[in-house]
């Protein structure tokens, strides 16, 4: 009886072990960052860890032509976790969340007259 309930509690933990080992965050944030409007999101999902063709790649649609990226985070989620478990790592989806930037201040033009004052 007490070999089972090691044997149970080493497949428990084990269990537990593959299902935390499901979720990940990862955040990349500008030294400055300067956030402009809502937050967007994005389902994005590796196909044979990028090897099959190109890496993948989410382009941010939602911000102006040549507007950088403040913020970025790309999660995974206990389900998309799992899913990349099952299919050893051949599908792994996840969600992008990002963060706009907006144009940095401007103090002046940056051309010095050598005018005193």
């Amino acid at each position: 009886m007490g070999e089972a309930m090691k044997q149970l509690q080493r497949a428990a933990a084990c269990c537990l072990l593959a299902v935390t080992g499901g979720c990940a965050q990862y955040l990349i944030v500008a030294a400055e960052p300067r956030y402009a409007g809502q937050p967007h999101r994005k389902a994005q999902a590796s196909i044979a860890g990028g090897t099959a063709a190109s890496p993948p790649q989410a382009v941010a649609l939602d911000c102006g032509p040549g507007e950088q990226l403040a913020m970025v985070r790309v999660t995974r989620n206990l389900g998309q976790g799992m899913l990349g478990l099952v299919t050893l790592g051949m599908y792994a989806p996840a969600t992008i969340h990002y963060f706009c930037a907006t144009e940095p201040a401007v103090e002046g033009n940056g051309i010095d007259t050598g005018a005193g004052g």
